[in-house]
């Protein structure tokens, strides 16, 4: 999929913050919603907006208007097949206060997407954190983490795209414009 029309206006000469994410259909957000509801009722922590659910692959940061059409066109051998993505853990980082939903076991696809990614944006000049990947999706934020009671119920993720987005500070927390997605193959 191109970028919409008004992604090209969102583009100007200042940095924008931008990243490379999964974002999940309706039926896994719905699901992800009601772990979010139920992961918040322990921790007392901020749930995520429903529109707002993401994993993330790859955190660019701030990135200058100029450069934004090498990330806009990233080459064949990023792209993975598409994948099921199964998010059946959950838990909680005291340090960062983060309630999130995870698999328990990475397809190969998703890491090699990653890994993919992080790869041709390091060999194109971006600088990126040094960290192991850690795919998750953030449920709960500011949470007072605690022993969770029970078992995630699972969530079936289908992914067949990734995107580019653009994350700017509003009221009410960050807002999210896709730049532009791409379909797995």
């Amino acid at each position: 999929m191109q970028a919409a029309d008004g992604a090209r206006q969102t583009l100007s000469a200042r940095a924008q913050n931008v990243f490379f994410a999964l974002w999940p259909h309706a039926r896994a957000r719905a699901a992800l919603a009601q772990a979010a509801r139920r992961i918040q009722r322990v921790t007392q922590g901020q749930r995520t907006r429903n529109d707002r659910f993401h994993l993330t692959l790859a955190f660019v940061g701030a990135v200058d208007a100029e450069k934004l059409p090498c990330l806009l066109a990233p080459p064949a051998e990023v792209f993975t097949s598409a994948f099921l993505l199964t998010l059946d853990d959950w838990g909680c980082w005291a340090r960062s206060g983060v309630g999130w939903a995870a698999p328990s076991s990475s397809p190969a696809p998703l890491r090699d997407l990653a890994a993919n990614l992080q790869a041709w944006l390091r060999d194109a000049g971006f600088e990126l954190e040094n960290r192991p990947f850690a795919p998750h999706v953030t449920l709960v934020r500011k949470a007072q983490c605690a022993p969770l009671p029970d078992a995630m119920t699972s969530v079936a993720w289908q992914v067949e795209e990734f995107a580019l987005m653009h994350s700017q500070p509003a009221p009410g927390g960050t807002r999210y414009a896709t730049l532009r997605s791409w379909p797995l193959r």
